[in-house]
């Protein structure tokens, strides 16, 4: 099976970034001297971090899993420590970061965070969405991997009680990764993450991509 398909079918895959270890190590600097805390969403901010866009981009769209136009509209930064091991249960991505509000009747559940205004699009727009997780640190079990259910995507957005009604554990997925691997996920898809076993400092940078126009009136806060 094709990636593409891969992709489509389960809603996730995993492949190496092809980034050089030179590359790597930079981002790695840049994330400890710009001090991100964990969940900081403000990373495409930083040069170093926007730089890492074109050469992913690039590998994604050779392997024909994004657009030629599409653009990153979001980076944040993710580690977990022995100070900061936090866990995530089931959900689905439904917000984005938008340039500001705009009154839709397609528009829902307005909301300010750390880098402005967020709000939930039609689900055609979170369909077209794809979230790229670029790892720094080696992932495992033991790092508080994060956990999928493959082709959860495919039922739309669910209501809370639906995704708490539902028996995750059947065809839950950890999604383990080396250094330097990209990890792809529906922003539809059930996800999650436990505590770290043993924190290390696992870090991950999950980059947002999207069209260049959301539709519906909205402007991205950013478009790298």
């Amino acid at each position: 099976m094709s990636a593409i398909a891969r992709l489509s079918e389960a809603g996730w895959l995993s492949m190496p970034s092809a980034l050089s270890t030179d590359r790597l190590a930079a981002a790695a600097d840049g994330l400890a001297a710009d001090g991100a805390d964990a969940g900081s969403r403000r990373m495409l901010d930083l040069p170093w971090c926007a730089a890492l866009v074109p050469p992913i981009r690039s590998r994604l769209v050779a392997h024909g899993l994004l657009p030629a136009d599409a653009v990153a509209v979001q980076c944040t930064a993710f580690r977990k420590t022995p100070d900061c091991n936090w866990k995530v249960p089931y959900h689905q991505d439904l917000s984005i970061p938008v340039a500001a509000r705009v009154d839709h009747p397609a528009l829902s559940g307005w909301s300010m965070k750390e880098d402005g205004d967020y709000v939930q699009p039609p689900v055609a727009l979170l369909d077209a969405l794809l979230a790229v997780r670029l790892h720094l640190d080696p992932c495992d079990a033991d790092s508080g991997a994060l956990r999928v259910v493959p082709g959860s995507h495919r039922a739309g957005r669910l209501a809370p009680d639906a995704i708490a009604a539902l028996d995750k554990r059947d065809g839950e997925v950890a999604c383990h990764a080396g250094i330097g691997d990209l990890v792809l996920m529906r922003p539809l898809l059930l996800h999650a993450s436990s505590k770290a076993r043993r924190p290390n400092g696992r870090r991950v940078l999950h980059f947002l991509f999207a069209p260049p126009d959301p539709g519906v009136g909205l402007r991205w806060r950013i478009a790298a």
